[in-house]
């Protein structure tokens, strides 16, 4: 056996522990619990009794579709489906929370091998891997369950090997893959810019580029074609999404009733918030989050300075994580650069045209769509680590804490660190 073979997939297991145990650290006592918002648990459950509607629901009802006396989960299918086996095992009372910590230590396990086409340096590469890992939204995603974070680790999950997939040419899965992230997220459906701008580089004769758009369409079709499916047995229309139907904050329902769920008029709020929102700041020179998005109401968490520094409604991802400024160095004359470009503004543009910005959140987690290109940008543009980059990685790193540490509390209403010294004093009174 190579030497290289065995380093190679020895890193890959390296990188799934120790993410893992990171994830499920930051996760403290409530890894094997569940978090307020377990609604693929349910779903799954579901499933398996023949149902796309809620057989039992969750205790609690937030952000749940009530259509026709029953109850649905918005989105699309691609969480639960995965939950299935986990479901089957444990029963309705798996974990969403442990179920993101082994869906986010995947994914790094999966950029680990992704970036091996792009990175030859293995120092730069794993500093790639810690950056992803700790320095963006993705930590905190994988550390607090919920349906809406857990949809977005897994429609990651999947964007990762759609791109893999176009970086190795094999149409029919990426077409597959790019079908399962938009049944989990469905913006990423608009990514599919990614291959076609790639195979339109890269090929000139037509039937060359046919052979490579007809598999590829075709498998992406057949998942539109489920999800379609999927609204008519809930609905009685393919085309309703349900989210006119769901439950939730009272700014977000009225926002929709008002100007629907996608309309331009939100745009300026979240081009704002996703490139240039600042925390609140007394001397900000730009307008406050809460001022570039009247529509939403502001969030308030009584937890100090930090959640009253930082809005929860978002934050500039380049603040968030401030590795991403390289991004603007990728080579355009690289292969992989002007379709990673078209596959990030393909999502940002529905993004930006939709209701909310994300609601609860530190920084802008709607990157998670599209943070693969990302990663294929930094990629191109850090060759070597040299001062500046490692100090990014650095700072990116402490925001990704912050993250962790704010958004435990939003999500659980633990204080973090407190929530340790409890466990360990029940720990010790069950010892002692």
């Amino acid at each position: 056996m190579k030497i290289s073979y065995i380093l190679k997939y020895n890193s890959a297991l390296i990188v799934f522990l120790s993410t893992f145990a990171l994830y499920g650290f930051s996760t403290g006592i409530k890894i094997t619990e569940q978090s307020k918002t377990p609604q693929y648990v349910y779903l799954a459950y579901s499933f398996l009794h023949g149902h796309t509607d809620l057989v039992t629901l969750p205790e609690s009802n937030y952000d749940l579709i009530l259509f026709e006396d029953k109850w649905y989960v918005p989105g699309g299918i691609t969480p639960a489906l995965l939950l299935v086996p986990f479901v089957i095992l444990f029963g309705k009372t798996f974990s969403d929370v442990l179920f993101g910590v082994l869906i986010g230590a995947v994914n790094a396990t999966l950029m680990n091998f992704f970036l091996g086409d792009f990175v030859e340096r293995p120092s730069t590469r794993f500093w790639l891997i810690v950056v992803f890992s700790l320095g963006t939204a993705h930590w905190w995603l994988s550390s607090m369950g919920s349906v809406w974070f857990n949809a977005q680790l897994v429609a990651l999950l999947f964007m990762i090997l759609y791109a893999r997939g176009v970086v190795r040419n094999k149409p029919w899965l990426a077409g597959l893959w790019l079908g399962l992230a938009f049944l989990a997220r469905p913006p990423t459906i608009f990514s599919a810019l990614f291959y076609f701008i790639f195979i339109l580089y890269q090929e000139r004769a037509i039937q060359s580029i046919l052979k490579k758009m007809i598999p590829f369409s075709f498998m992406l079709a057949g998942c539109i074609a489920v999800m379609l499916t999927y609204n008519q047995l809930r609905f009685g229309n393919p085309l309703d999404f349900g989210y006119g139907y769901v439950r939730g904050t009272n700014a977000l329902i009225q926002t929709f009733a008002r100007s629907g769920g996608f309309n331009v008029q939100y745009m300026s709020c979240n081009i704002y918030v996703s490139l240039f929102g600042m925390p609140n700041l007394d001397l900000n020179p730009l307008p406050s989050v809460n001022e570039a998005c009247p529509y939403l109401e502001p969030i308030s968490h009584e937890f100090g300075k930090l959640s009253n520094f930082f809005n929860p409604l978002g934050m500039s991802f380049f603040l968030a994580s401030p590795i991403f400024l390289l991004i603007f160095r990728a080579k355009l004359r690289d292969s992989f650069v002007i379709p990673a470009w078209a596959g990030i503004i393909g999502i940002l543009i529905p993004l930006w045209m939709y209701h909310t910005t994300g609601w609860v959140q530190f920084g802008y987690r709607y990157t998670t769509d599209f943070m693969v290109f990302l990663f294929i940008l930094l990629a191109s543009a850090i060759k070597q680590m040299g001062w500046l980059e490692k100090v990014l990685i650095g700072l990116s790193v402490l925001m990704g804490g912050v993250g962790v540490y704010l958004m435990y509390y939003m999500t659980f209403e633990l204080v973090w660190q407190e929530m340790f010294i409890d466990l360990v004093r029940k720990i010790y009174h069950f010892v002692f």
